[in-house]
């Protein structure tokens, strides 16, 4: 489990039964952050579609939530081309995938592929000096 950074943040919920009351969920910032990481070190299209729908949806800057990801546990180098290269997997595997998204909205392969190629990445950051910057 990845550590969270931000404090959770307080919303009200309203469920089925008519039952409402307060839960306390994960900034959608640190999801963001955790959608980016998770972009990097694997190929699921869902990773991709989330990605995309947090920024038209949310309307959350993801250069925000890049610096988020410099202040998590990082094990692997987290790059745009990591990213871009998943991507060329997951869109592959997106009609298998799709079936796990409940909620959709088309997306189209460039809109997302463009909302990638915005990420700004310090270059060549490796493992070792972000653990750094973060353990010392």
């Amino acid at each position: 489990m990845q550590n969270v950074v931000l404090p959770p943040v307080e919303k009200d919920y309203y469920n089925f039964y008519g039952i409402n009351t307060k839960v306390r969920v994960m900034d959608i910032r640190e999801i963001m952050a955790e959608k980016i990481r998770a972009m990097s070190d694997r190929a699921r299209y869902r990773d991709f579609y989330d990605f995309v729908m947090i920024i038209k949806k949310m309307k959350i800057e993801a250069a925000k939530s890049v610096e988020l990801v410099g202040k998590k546990e990082v094990r692997r180098t987290i790059s745009k081309e990591s990213i871009l290269e998943n991507w060329k997997i997951a869109k592959t595997e997106k009609q298998e995938d799709i079936q796990n998204i409940y909620y959709t909205e088309g997306l189209e392969d460039g809109e997302i592929e463009m909302e990638i190629n915005k990420l700004d990445f310090e270059p060549n950051r490796k493992v070792d000096e972000i653990n750094n910057i973060l353990y010392t």
